[in-house]
């Protein structure tokens, strides 16, 4: 068995952790695409439904240039020009 603080990461500030996982999970890691280590649920929601609408774009056919509603709206947008 370790020590506490044996196996913490290098940055880690109490250094009280019995294992690395430990001290990982203390640390509350997030994705960092929905706005840093502690995304709002606003954040999370906007990422989701930027997401599903390039996904339906691309079941419709079209290839937008980016996972943005502003390239989602633009490939519908020359779709329906011709």
């Amino acid at each position: 068995m370790s020590n506490p603080g044996e196996n913490c990461s290098s940055a880690c500030v109490t250094r009280d952790h019995t294992s690395f996982g430990e001290c990982v999970r203390a640390k509350c890691i997030a994705a960092m695409w929905t706005g840093g280590t502690r995304p709002s649920f606003g954040q999370v929601k906007r990422f989701s439904r930027e997401n599903q609408a390039f996904r339906d774009a691309v079941a419709d056919g079209l290839k937008p240039q980016a996972v943005s509603f502003g390239a989602v709206n633009k490939a519908y947008d020359a779709a329906s020009r011709g």
